[in-house]
């Protein structure tokens, strides 16, 4: 390989820097009047703060393992952040189609099938998890303000997927908790008029410091395993039965009824009859409170996600950047220019 000689590199550019600058020139101009020709795009962002528990689908927050429910789900694992969910929620068919509806991008993007309008909106939609765990939605659309508009349309259904389905959870939750107080109710009621029987008939009921032990091991068991089996109950409408959560739920109920099969029954002095009574109150108590947070989450209309930016119709397009393309011209021409002037490229144009 003949080597290089810089002398003579010099000479050649200072004889045909002229024709190069002029190939060079010509292509940057020729990019930037081109770029008149591109439709402008603009792109608007919004973006929300990291959800929480309370914030963002709170009906999952006992399933978040084994869950697949929600598209897009399934690739996550066995375990997943609320922030996983929104973002399958903002990335699902249900939301594309309902935008695709509501701005009637066939149309816009003129395409024949919603399929490919709904293909179209998440090629111009970047949706993703920022490393502080905000999640942004960028929108590119050949409108300004339908940019801005969609990228908040995108969390206007995620807001309103949220309280559909935290308003559909606390309606089944109440109803199970309406249908189980009911229950309790009643054995707190038979329980009473038995304890009230023994004591016309006995007197007072007098308890040992041994007895009173077992009645309160046992009221504090039996409400902690009602609490677990309404956990259970209510997750299983969600998740499947081999859903890890479910099964560690179950553990823990079976430990729960075996330490309360351990308590000896005591009947000494109607001890037996005071614990069915204040099992029964305390039990009532946990599903009233219970359902009296049932109650507020139907009926909650408050936002479930906290905007963070709102989207804006931009100012300035994002696409064509026409000094970008100036630039990448120039450079073209300037390769052209050296083709040209070596006889590489056309050799009536070489020197």
């Amino acid at each position: 390989m003949t080597p290089v000689n810089l002398l003579d590199l010099l000479e050649f550019l200072k004889r045909h820097l002229v024709r190069v600058l002029a190939f060079a020139f010509a292509f940057a101009l020729a990019g930037y009047l081109l770029s008149y020709l591109v439709p402008p795009v603009y792109q608007s962002s919004a973006s929300i703060l990291p959800p929480d528990d309370d914030e963002l689908t709170a009906s999952l927050s006992m399933a978040r393992r084994g869950i697949g429910g929600l598209p897009g789900l399934g690739k996550l694992g066995s375990y997943f952040t609320q922030a996983d969910i929104a973002l399958a929620i903002l990335r699902s068919r249900s939301v594309a189609e309902t935008l695709v509806a509501q701005y009637g991008l066939q149309k816009v993007y003129g395409e024949k099938k919603v399929e490919d309008a709904i293909r179209d909106l998440r090629a111009n939609a970047v949706i993703k998890i920022g490393t502080d765990g905000t999640i942004g939605i960028t929108v590119s659309d050949k409108d300004p303000k339908r940019a801005a508009d969609l990228a908040n349309s995108f969390l206007a259904q995620l807001d309103l997927y949220n309280q559909t389905f935290r308003s559909s959870r606390g309606k089944r939750t109440r109803e199970f908790l309406e249908r189980r107080v009911a229950g309790t109710d009643s054995l707190l009621r038979a329980s009473e008029r038995a304890l009230a029987d023994y004591q016309k008939r006995k007197g007072a009921v007098v308890i040992s410091p041994e007895a009173r032990g077992g009645v309160d091991a046992a009221v504090s068991l039996m409400a902690e395993k009602t609490r677990r089996e309404m956990e259970l109950e209510l997750l299983r409408t969600y998740a499947g039965p081999g859903s890890e959560e479910v099964a560690r739920l179950e553990g823990i109920v079976r430990e729960l009824r075996r330490q309360i099969g351990d308590i000896p029954n005591t009947q000494v002095g109607g001890a037996e009859l005071v614990r069915h009574v204040a099992i029964q109150q305390q039990v009532l108590t946990v599903l009233t409170s219970q359902l009296e947070e049932a109650r507020i989450r139907e009926v909650m209309d408050t936002p479930t996600i906290q905007v963070l930016d709102v989207a804006r119709p931009p100012a300035h397009r994002s696409w064509p950047r026409r000094g970008l393309i100036a630039g990448v011209g120039f450079l073209i021409g300037i390769g052209i220019g050296l083709l040209v002037a070596t006889g590489r490229l056309g050799p009536r144009l070489a020197p």
